[in-house]
């Protein structure tokens, strides 16, 4: 084993034993998300003093499995039936997020110096990776992409969870007992049986959406019943913590301050739009304010299937939001950013801007 080799291998053990250390300590004075927000912070604060943390694509994918397994366990047959009459909704919400986004990507490449293309792919509201690679194909700069995706997620996970917890916006949990260690196993082996099957048909983010579907379709029947025990939970949500810390590295900081910046404050305008939008359909469809604040904000998956699982809110139908929005964002981004362009809408507003504001 070369010495770079056994570098990476300490960085690694350093990375999660600091993760480790932040989500436990996140956990005992009950911080919402705490085993997302630890580990997140620990690897973006020692990625930022300009150490590089490795991040192996099988951990990253155990915790998109073990979220997924979690979510899939909540998918009783009657819940399964219900999200139906919401797909209406999910797929307008979708549509809209896209929108929102598009707007809002003409500002920041108006400020932030960035292309259009880039802009658009930076802040669309897509899986984390996806963005920069299919961006890419048409043209667009991965670094900031890569960047503001991770501050996208970033910043939706430290500022929700704890705002609707502090409004209490949550609800009490369920009695619901903890599966007994031979499912535990069950549910994992078949949702990793689901992931493989899904990703070898290309499904949009197969480690998760793959084990969700395989559990849920054991949890339909009756062959699980009963909740992800603690533990598990936590190890899935300090893995895809830890992942999401390691893509702030110092050098794309450095390099990109002002993208970094401006790209900060769109994102929490964005974050506005979507809980106003929200609060529209708490109104007009019914939908409590906090379940629509989960299912139409512009974070990750996972994410916010975890933050359901732990505000004690319907998993499933959040889940189902931000599932149908990844289908329709990642697989049809490079659409969008076609169609508002040839219809006059992008270059409509990159004018509007270039007339109301001083270039900076």
């Amino acid at each position: 084993m070369n010495r770079q080799r056994i570098g990476d291998y300490l960085r690694l053990l350093f990375g999660y034993a600091a993760a480790g250390l932040c989500g436990y300590g996140a956990s005992k004075i009950h911080l919402p998300l705490a085993w997302v927000l630890g580990p997140l912070v620990a690897a973006a604060a020692i990625g930022i003093a300009g150490m590089r943390l490795p991040a192996p694509t099988i951990t990253r994918r155990c915790g998109q499995l073990i979220i997924g397994s979690t979510v899939g366990l909540s998918m009783t047959g009657a819940v399964v039936a219900g999200l139906l009459d919401w797909l209406p909704l999910m797929i307008f919400t979708a549509l809209f997020s896209v929108f929102v986004s598009a707007t809002f990507s003409t500002l920041l490449a108006r400020f932030a110096g960035l292309d259009g293309k880039t802009a658009f792919f930076s802040v669309l509201p897509g899986g984390l990776s996806e963005m920069g690679n299919i961006g890419a194909t048409i043209g667009a700069r991965m670094e900031p992409i890569a960047l503001l995706q991770a501050l996208r997620v970033a910043i939706i996970v430290l500022l929700i969870p704890p705002l609707m917890v502090a409004h209490g916006l949550y609800q009490e949990p369920l009695p619901v007992r903890d599966l007994e260690p031979a499912f535990v196993v069950l549910a994992l082996l078949v949702s990793l049986a689901g992931a493989f099957l899904t990703n070898i048909v290309r499904f949009n983010n197969p480690w998760m959406i793959g084990a969700l579907i395989s559990t849920a379709v054991l949890t339909a029947f009756d062959l699980t019943q009963g909740k992800m025990p603690y533990l598990v939970f936590a190890v899935g949500q300090a893995l895809i913590g830890y992942n999401i810390g390691t893509r702030f590295k110092r050098e794309a900081l450095k390099h990109l301050p002002r993208v970094a910046v401006i790209g900060i404050v769109i994102i929490l305008a964005m974050v506005a739009v979507m809980a106003l939008y929200a609060m529209g359909l708490a109104q007009l469809a019914g939908l409590d304010i906090a379940v629509g604040i989960l299912s139409s904000s512009p974070g990750g998956t996972a994410e916010m299937a975890a933050t359901a699982q732990i505000l004690h809110l319907p998993v499933a139908l959040i889940t189902a939001f931000h599932v149908t929005r990844a289908v329709l964002v990642n697989g049809l981004a490079t659409y969008y950013w076609h169609g508002l362009s040839a219809i006059g809408y992008l270059p409509v507003l990159e004018r509007l801007w270039g007339r109301l504001f001083v270039k900076p």
